[in-house]
């Protein structure tokens, strides 16, 4: 059987090549022009699935681009797809999901197979998506439910995974704070910031987010997702924001042996602001999740708008206390062998 890669792109974007099946998580590919763009959506010739963790603009550009090309199958939450619906991409590559879902995922020759035998084929409706016989599953993924983060009050230019953030700015502080200071906020940003105080940085996101036919995202992240890709007796957990909901983590199976983990911000904890540092969520998530062999971080490199990166040393020191759990340090475009 084929090895197990795994690329990073930067932010939250991989790819994932296991047991035939090449996948990409998140396809924020090119990005805004102070950022390295390692590899191009359009350069990409081959995917068999996307998964989108939500629908903001460092994850769901180029989605739209490479299914149309490729023939990939899109699962990602409503907001999500609607937006690709509207770019283009065929309603039959489109799989809304809102967490609970489980779903087999098939190689592209299995696929292929089915064309000329269509007794391999699942019995469906008639005029719903068809899918080959479940016993021809490669792997199957597990959708569950899960939280964005939320940004400290003073907007830091560096973020460490050691500061610990208590209290909140109202009552009522919640992710629809975020929803409204993308819209009205960050995604107004030419208008509001004085043009003496933009950096490239800035004035290269400005440019990046006007182009919304090219770069298909949204102000509202249509509802975090995370993916627990399953095979056999292993599991990998991709959770793109350092957010979640207790009682999903804890009963999670199968437990992940490897979880990729976003560090960036602060934490969410059942949809309230986490009192501590990222480290210490790091720490406690890791906890839930039966303490996974490897965490692989991600949302942490550098930005083009502060945050301008995020220290994760606390958070690595953290979750290796257990004397189980070991962070992988990854490379930008460069494939490691995990044993999934």
């Amino acid at each position: 059987m084929d090895k197990t890669t795994l690329e990073w792109f930067g932010a939250t974007t991989y790819r994932l090549r296991i047991r035939g099946v090449t996948i990409f998580l998140d396809t924020w590919l090119d990005r805004p022009s102070v950022l390295k763009t390692y590899l191009a959506a359009d350069d990409v010739q081959e995917a068999d699935y996307i998964f989108i963790s939500h629908a903001h603009f460092d994850h769901l550009p180029g989605a739209d681009r490479i299914a149309i090309k490729t023939g990939a199958i899109v699962i990602a939450n409503g907001e999500a797809v609607n937006l690709l619906r509207e770019a283009g991409v065929p309603d039959h590559q489109l799989f809304p999901v809102q967490g609970g879902e489980r779903i087999p995922l098939f190689t592209r020759e299995t696929w292929n197979k089915t064309k000329a035998d269509p007794l391999l084929l699942s019995p469906g409706l008639p005029g719903a998506p068809k899918r080959p016989l479940d016993e021809l599953a490669a792997l199957a993924v597990h959708v569950w439910p899960s939280l964005h983060c939320m940004m400290p009050a003073d907007h830091p230019e560096e973020i460490d995974t050691a500061t610990v953030y208590t209290g909140s700015a109202s009552p009522y502080s919640c992710t629809l704070d975020t929803t409204i200071g993308m819209k009205h906020g960050l995604l107004r940003m030419a208008e509001l910031m004085p043009p003496e105080k933009l950096t490239p940085g800035h004035r290269s996101f400005i440019e990046y987010i006007s182009d919304r036919k090219r770069n298909v995202f949204s102000h509202c992240d249509g509802g975090q997702l995370m993916f627990n890709f399953v095979t056999g007796e292993k599991a990998l957990l991709w959770s793109a924001h350092l957010g979640g909901y207790e009682g999903i983590l804890r009963e999670l199976q199968p437990k992940p042996d490897i979880a990729i983990m976003a560090i960036a911000g602060r934490a969410n904890l059942n949809g309230r602001p986490f009192d501590g540092s990222a480290a210490e969520f790091a720490s406690l998530k890791v906890g839930w999740l039966g303490s996974p062999s490897q965490i692989i971080w991600c949302l942490h490199d550098e930005a083009c708008i502060p945050p301008w990166r995020i220290h994760t040393g606390a958070a690595t020191k953290a979750v290796e206390e257990n004397g189980k759990t070991k962070v992988l340090t990854m490379d930008f475009a460069q494939p490691v062998e995990i044993d999934i």
